[in-house]
């Protein structure tokens, strides 16, 4: 009995430590699903110090009527989702703006173009092209232009011919005008006379002969614009005839009757400072010209005339005083080349032989100051 009542002891204890340590967990199990239904998470101490990240929050669908019709629902969603892509673009960074090209309202006439109006029934299309994009106060609106212009002359002709080689400085009257059939292309002609002058005579007794220059040229006259304004370039294109005279008595035993006339080409730039100065800069070009010589109080032959050939530079300036009223002024140099082939026809009295292959060179330096009108 003893050992039964012994054996029923073990057992008791061994219930009781069994059930020590059941209830404990089961408790914990109870307590742990009771705050999974509370707080969604376990308060076990096993997971205690574990981390749990947070958790996400569902979005809350907005309910819908039964009575809204689907197409309704799809307006709405392509609605979103357009309101999204514009938003997305707009986030995007946009790069620098692409520059805007100006294409003007008409281009400008061409000079063939300007040509054929002249002699078009109405020219009137580009008159007023330029009138519209000319300032009122712009001389390039004038028609008719009228110059007036006194000159400081020096003529110098070098030669191994003594009745081509002399001296002389006068002054002279530079009167031209201009008639401009449109803006870009006219008519113009200058004539130059000199006043008081003369010539050095016998290269022995250094006498004087009187004598009087004249300077003839007729222009067809263009124009290239690179502007509208004031104060744009432009340059200006000459196609002249130059015909060039000095005249002596008709007993003058010391110099010969000349005459050169041809055709060349004169181009001027023009380069405003301000809407009222201007700086002027060009040349001109004459690559085939005839020379003659005339016969006065002596038979002077320089021999058969080959060539001749003149050049030129010019620079000057001119001031606005209004539209129809500037001022101006040129320095100039013009140097003429005459060659001869054979034997003079007189001898040279300053060395008593009678040359051959005579050369000269005529060369002018000129100061103009004028007055122009225009209208």
């Amino acid at each position: 009995m003893a050992v039964e009542s012994e054996k029923s002891g073990m057992k008791f204890v061994s219930f009781l430590l069994i059930l020590a340590f059941a209830y404990p967990v089961v408790t914990q199990a109870q307590l742990d699903s009771s705050y999974e239904l509370l707080l969604g998470t376990s308060p076990s101490p096993l997971m205690m110090n574990q981390k749990t990240p947070p958790a996400q929050k569902a979005a809350k669908k907005k309910r819908v009527p039964n009575n809204e019709a689907p197409a309704t629902k799809v307006e709405a969603t392509a609605t979103v989702q357009q309101t999204t892509t514009v938003t997305e673009k707009a986030e995007i960074p946009q790069g620098r703006p692409l520059p805007v090209k100006m294409t003007p309202a008409a281009d400008e006439p061409t000079i063939t173009q300007q040509a054929q109006s002249i002699f078009a029934a109405t020219p009137e299309k580009v008159l007023d092209f330029y009138q519209s994009q000319f300032d009122d106060s712009d001389p390039r609106r004038n028609k008719i232009e009228i110059t007036f212009a006194p000159s400081y002359i020096s003529n110098e002709s070098s030669s191994n011919y003594s009745y081509r080689d002399y001296r002389s400085v006068f002054t002279g009257m530079n009167l031209g005008a201009n008639v401009w059939l449109t803006p870009a292309v006219g008519l113009g002609g200058n004539f130059l006379f000199s006043l008081g002058a003369d010539t050095s005579g016998d290269a022995v007794t250094n006498t004087r002969s009187p004598a009087r220059y004249e300077f003839l040229d007729i222009a067809l006259k263009f124009r290239q614009f690179f502007g509208f304004s004031q104060t744009s370039k432009s340059v200006q294109f000459d196609m002249l005839y130059s015909d060039y005279k000095m005249n002596v008595n008709a007993d003058d035993i010391h110099r010969a009757k000349l005459k050169t006339a041809g055709l060349g080409l004169k181009m001027s730039l023009r380069v405003p400072s301000s809407a009222e100065v201007a700086w002027i800069v060009g040349g001109s070009f004459y690559p085939r010209l005839q020379h003659t010589e005339a016969k006065a109080g002596a038979d002077v032959g320089s021999g058969n005339n080959t060539e001749n050939v003149r050049m030129g530079l010019h620079l000057g300036s001119e001031v606005k005083l209004s539209r129809e009223s500037q001022i101006f002024f040129e320095a100039s140099a013009t140097s003429e080349k005459n060659l001869f082939d054979g034997a003079a026809k007189t001898v040279d009295p300053a060395t008593g032989t009678t040359p051959n292959n005579v050369s000269v060179t005529n060369t002018f330096y000129m100061f103009t100051m004028g007055y122009r009108w225009g209208n």
